[in-house]
């Protein structure tokens, strides 16, 4: 049987993954559990791509041979490729029981344990890493990438000057650095670097990116300590003036909304040089405070000017890091008291706190941008049904696109007069028709019912203007929202302000501009953050939790409306439109700057 094994793997050496695989189960169909036929298979398995089967062949090999380094390291190269982390980072701890002074393997677990969003314990294995073998230039320069996600900006300096000290060709090391280093608001040694990275490859664009940044920070401060000992009213804003993030839209209408009211500002692009063409935003005014509308990782520090963050989180605590990284803020604006708690309860000074809500865009409530003529698959007009849902999600898994389609199987019927339109992502990403199956394979396996049972659902994944987000939403009769946690929502305060019925979960920002008197809302419970149809955490809130709305209310609410005739509470647009201004949020946001002295 020996000689069958060494012939099935030189067939596998000569890449005749189909014969060595069929090799390997003639062994196993004779000697079942054999350990070597096991690991042979898995691997042919694995370069043939039939992950599933080589994930199972080598988990076999494991149990028949807990502590053999070759089954270990195969088993979790599979996981990687999985993107079963947790599994992956058992497998690779339990080869470094074997292989304890192997600093590749420490780097895999580095790797593993920030895939899975815990930052401080691949700082750990990266270190141990480092320690064991610190020749390599990229075991410093990934210390430096981990610092710098964990919002320990002076140690991933340290780390990424060894990596250039090692490798001073290493030019994506110095744009690192010089990032890093505006982040502690070392403007001048940033400069210097960028300028060593332009000379290395003149054509890297986040070099020049980044120049561009020292050069706008540069004349801001010196508007501002050269504009006399009299008032200094201007701003200085960074954001990203050029996404079609939700970050994005809200800095652009904060901007826009400024220089309405005659405040004069400098805007500054995330990246440095964009802005908006239609509009001059570019010369410095006299500034106190740089106001980033940013998360804390990427906000930058100027000497000379206040550090100013507004932002927002969607749990119940904001990670360790973002509080590490807001310690370089001077103060932190958030739109919700939800927000707020999130910040105080993961120790953030609440002094340093101010909540300052958004606007949701009343001027478009009365506009006449027409809804699209949408077909479901049916090829019935979606304008032809009485009752008709609208989701806009980016597809991850806290807008938990699961529980919204476990409760559209549960609570409707192929023969009910009502449409679901889901509004995912912005097509960009490449593997969202794959991902998108696999999630709805797996909700009707749940639920046990199929999605052609249920009420149509009409799939729009394409990035759409704001007058298309407008008629899209006048499509619809309700907005339904079973997010985990929203730091404000803009879809749906704008589906609010115009008109449509709102059905929200109970939780987080709604709390701030809705409750039972202009909305359904639904219970909800506050639980760990996983994975859809997993134990896994979800990466960007590791070991944090969030909130999972009550699915046999949503339900409820659901068939209450298509089949009961419920017409609910009265709508939000009043609150919303009347409360809520970019006017308000804008002379909300001067009074807390005001009152700081940071104007």
């Amino acid at each position: 049987m020996t000689d069958r094994i060494e012939a099935a793997s030189r067939l596998y050496r000569a890449g005749r993954l189909t014969e060595a695989i069929d090799a390997c189960r003639a062994v196993l169909a004779v000697e079942p559990g054999r350990f070597d036929a096991l690991n042979l298979l898995g691997a042919a398995l694995f370069s043939a791509g039939q992950n599933g089967g080589a994930r199972e062949a080598l988990h076999e090999a494991v149990r028949a041979n807990p502590g053999n380094a070759a089954a270990l390291t195969n088993f979790s190269i599979v996981l990687q490729h999985r993107q079963e982390w947790p599994a992956a980072a058992r497998a690779l701890r339990a080869l470094a029981a074997v292989q304890p002074e192997s600093a590749p393997l420490y780097s895999r677990l580095g790797t593993v344990f920030q895939e899975m969003g815990d930052l401080d314990g691949a700082a750990e294995f990266l270190v141990r890493a480092a320690r064991l073998d610190p020749g390599p230039s990229v075991q410093w320069y990934n210390l430096g990438l981990i610092g710098i996600l964990a919002g320990d900006f002076t140690t991933a300096a340290r780390n990424l000057r060894r990596a250039i000290a090692i490798a001073p060709e290493g030019g994506l090391a110095y744009i690192q650095l010089g990032e890093t280093l505006l982040r502690l608001g070392r403007l001048d040694k940033a400069t210097g670097v960028f300028r060593r990275a332009i000379r290395l490859d003149p054509t890297v664009a986040e070099a020049v990116n980044g120049l561009v940044r020292c050069a706008r920070y540069r004349a801001a401060v010196g508007q501002s300590s050269g504009s006399g000992p009299g008032p200094r009213k201007g701003l200085a804003v960074r954001g990203a003036l050029a996404s079609a993030t939700g970050y994005g839209y809200f800095c652009q209408r904060f901007i826009r909304t400024l220089r309405q009211r005659g405040v004069p500002l400098q805007a500054i692009g995330i990246g440095g040089p964009e802005s908006w063409q239609e509009e001059d935003l570019d010369p410095p005014v006299p500034a106190k405070a740089l106001l980033n509308f940013l998360i804390p990782l990427a906000v930058e520090r100027v000497p000379g000017l206040a550090t100013v963050t507004f932002s927002m989180f969607e749990g119940t605590r904001i990670p360790p890091a973002w509080r590490r990284q807001c310690e370089h803020s001077d103060l932190v604006i958030v739109p919700t008291e939800s927000s707020r708690m999130a910040w105080a309860a993961q120790g953030y000074p609440e002094d340093r706190l101010r909540v300052c809500p958004l606007g949701v865009d009343p001027e478009d409530s009365d506009g006449g941008v027409p809804a699209p003529t949408m077909v479901d698959s049916r090829g019935r007009l979606v304008s032809s049904y009485r009752h008709r849902f609208v989701n806009v999600s980016d597809f991850i898994p806290r807008k938990n696109i699961d529980g919204l389609l476990r409760v559209w199987l549960r609570g409707t019927a192929r023969a009910d007069d009502a449409v679901l339109i889901l509004k995912l992502g912005k097509g960009t990403n490449p593997a969202f028709g794959a991902e998108l199956g696999e999630l709805v394979r797996r909700t009707e396996e749940a639920v046990g019912k199929r999605m052609a049972d249920a009420a149509p659902v009409v799939l729009i994944n394409q990035l759409l203007s704001d007058a298309d987000m407008t008629g899209l939403l006048r499509a619809a009769t309700h907005y339904w929202s079973m997010s985990h946690g929203e730091g404000w929502d803009l879809p749906l305060s704008k589906a609010g302000a115009l008109g449509l019925s709102l059905i929200a979960p109970r939780h987080s920002s709604y709390l701030d501009y809705l409750d039972d008197r202009v909305a359904r809302l639904i219970p909800a419970t506050v639980r760990p953050a996983r994975l859809p149809y997993s134990e896994q955490h979800y990466a960007p809130f590791h070991g944090l939790d969030w909130w999972d709305p009550d699915e046999d209310a949503a339900a409820d609410i659901l068939t209450a409306i298509i089949r009961g005739g419920d017409t609910g509470p009265p709508s939000a647009r009043d609150r919303l439109v009347q409360g809520f201004t970019w006017t308000r949020a804008a002379d909300r946001l001067l009074a807390i700057l005001d009152d700081a002295g940071l104007r």
